[in-house]
């Protein structure tokens, strides 16, 4: 077991969080706000991912305590922002017990599509160390599958924006059983994202949704296990994508392959030109457009 995984070390937030369980939470609070490292660019991941060890298989008001923590609303400049970075830890830490399934997986979509940096950082943490843990992405992808029929629609982005970036990183990859769910997964993200309305382009949700795909789509490809089938399937999406921000986020995919592999990127790049609408007026074109095709994006 990891030491992060060992639980808390403090006999001094040991203590309080038996208080804490028996309803009593000021000093719990107090103290994860002063060691939580906030504000800053870097909350206390360890210290958060010890909360969470320690709670994994705790008995009592573990949910409501978590709960508590979950919906602080705290400014994304205060110390307190680092309670829901631990809650997060929590509720994962229950998950890996098999304890609260339910009201786990619902507070962390919520802290998924945390307006707040902060609580986003420390939940795609919590979700990474879970999901890198055998068969917890492929159970991760079955969870995330149903919040993308959220009718809230900035909860239904934020939620796929973040773990889609999960999906990024190569532990949790490495140790996915089921590719074409995963496949299946960031299809139904794109067309989320392309068969939105109007008046959701400039959703922040969304627009993190398009940034995620651009960071894990060549990741997924690139991957050992995907091999050749992630090719075919990015070149499927080149191929029937539409919308123009699916097209730019395809196109900067692309540009990232380039420099691992110039061939698949080339054959890519193709499928995306051809399947692009006809130019107006095809004589209308400058001379020289066409050059360093590798660097740049296609239309």
């Amino acid at each position: 077991m990891a030491r992060a995984e060992e639980g808390l070390k403090s006999e001094a937030l040991r203590a309080a969080l038996d208080e804490a369980l028996a309803g009593q939470g000021k000093r719990l609070e107090e103290l994860l706000a002063r060691h939580g490292a906030m504000p800053s660019p870097k909350p206390n991941l360890k210290l958060a991912q010890a909360f969470g060890a320690e709670l994994a298989a705790r008995e009592g008001r573990v949910a409501a305590l978590l709960r508590h923590l979950s919906d602080d609303i705290s400014a994304p400049d205060t110390a307190e922002v680092f309670l829901p970075i631990a809650a997060a830890h929590g509720w994962t830490g229950r998950l890996r017990e098999e304890r609260d399934v339910a009201p786990a997986w619902a507070a962390l979509e919520h802290l998924c599509a945390d307006e707040r940096g902060p609580v986003r950082v420390g939940t795609l943490s919590a979700l990474v160390t879970l999901a890198a843990r055998e068969g917890w992405a492929d159970r991760l992808i079955m969870q995330a599958d149903l919040w993308l029929e959220q009718e809230d629609r900035e909860l239904g982005f934020g939620a796929a924006a973040l773990v889609v970036e999960v999906l990024s990183d190569a532990r949790v990859l490495s140790g996915l059983r089921e590719s074409e769910a995963l496949f299946a997964y960031l299809t139904r993200v794109i067309d989320k994202v392309g068969n939105a309305p109007r008046s959701a382009e400039r959703s922040d949700g969304r627009r993190r949704a398009l940034t995620s795909l651009a960071l894990t789509l060549p990741k997924v490809v690139s991957a050992q296990r995907a091999g050749e089938r992630g090719q075919a399937w990015l070149s499927a999406e080149c191929e029937r994508a539409k919308h123009p921000d699916v097209r730019r986020m395809l196109s900067d995919c692309i540009v990232k392959l380039s420099g691992q592999s110039s061939a698949d990127a080339a054959a890519l790049r193709d499928v995306l030109a051809e399947s692009a609408k006809p130019v107006r007026d095809p004589t209308l074109r400058r001379k020289g457009t066409g050059r360093g095709k590798q660097t740049r994006r296609t239309r």
